[in-house]
């Protein structure tokens, strides 16, 4: 039984779609089928089934899967005993949410790349409920996130602390100076926010709706997918901006941004490495997952 096969086989039914697997695996969809095929004939069984356009696995496919990822990830740790790995190469691709992109993973790859310099990366943003969905879908088994969603199958190690804070123009600050600003002060104020899904309009709304406020209740003047065009708007008084502190702490050094001091509003929060427990990962994602766990796992 070739191994790689089985590889291919953990992809298929991740991904739920032979062609979706193959755009992966970078080989064509025809090679998937045959290997595919020269397993159920190795097994003498049934491994998956069509259901619509999902491929989904069969009894045998599923026993077959749990004894794939442990053989699979116990290979990599044999090799990772014996085999020097300070030549390991490759891609390491990387599903993370805005926040960590801009501000935090670079540190990371930077030291990581110190340790197997012939690695090569992909950095694919997306909001942090994406992140999670792909992760589920079997599309990637790990990524970095700003908020974390119940799931038991997958761990999440915190790797920093931020803060979610209200910018404003001078302008706009002006008009607040000298009074003790609440959050209902706010409500006919407009508002440039996060676009759903992201985790700095998940944090903000779920500490209003603790001070029986729903983001409806606010003037919602514009929802943006990046940081830097909610700044660009605070900045030219187009609203309040709801962003991260690290975020924004250029252009408050600047005097671009000010900080409204809002009653009781501290909205903490933390970024995370998420990753699937139960998933294969590859030579390089798992040196990488070992990498983040003895960086930041205080329980390791």
């Amino acid at each position: 039984m070739n191994t790689s096969y089985l590889k291919t086989f953990i992809e298929v039914i991740n991904m739920r779609n032979i062609s979706k697997a193959a755009e992966k695996l970078f080989v064509t969809q025809p090679a998937v089928s045959k290997q595919l095929q020269i397993l159920e004939k190795d097994f003498e069984a049934t491994l998956f089934k069509k259901n619509g356009r999902e491929i989904i696995p069969t009894e045998e496919g599923i026993l077959l899967y749990k004894y794939a990822i442990k053989l699979l990830n116990e290979e990599n740790k044999i090799y990772s005993l014996i085999k020097n790995d300070d030549n390991l190469s490759g891609e390491l691709l990387i599903y993370t949410s805005t926040l960590p992109a801009n501000y935090y993973i670079h540190d990371l790859i930077i030291d990581f790349a110190n340790i197997y310099p012939d690695i090569t990366y992909k950095i694919i943003k997306a909001d942090s409920k994406a992140v999670y969905d792909y992760i589920e879908d079997g599309q990637t088994s790990y990524g970095f996130t700003g908020s974390i969603y119940k799931n038991k199958r997958i761990n999440n190690i915190c790797i920093a602390e931020d803060e979610v804070i209200l910018v404003a123009s001078k302008n706009i600050y002006d008009e607040f100076s000298n009074k003790k600003i609440t959050i209902d002060m706010l409500r006919n104020q407009n508002f440039i926010i996060r676009e759903k899904g992201s985790a700095t309009l998940q944090t903000f709304e779920d500490f209003i709706i603790k001070k029986n406020i729903n983001i409806s209740d606010l003037k919602i003047k514009i929802q943006a997918e990046d940081n830097e065009i909610i700044k660009n708007f605070a900045i030219n008084n187009m609203g309040i901006g709801v962003i991260s502190k690290i975020a924004a702490e250029k252009e408050i050094n600047e005097g671009l941004l000010f900080k409204l001091d809002v009653d009781g509003l501290e909205i903490k929060r933390h970024l995370y490495y998420v990753y699937h427990k139960d998933r294969y990962y590859s030579k390089i994602e798992e040196k990488f997952k070992e990498f983040i766990i003895n960086k930041f796992d205080t329980k390791n």
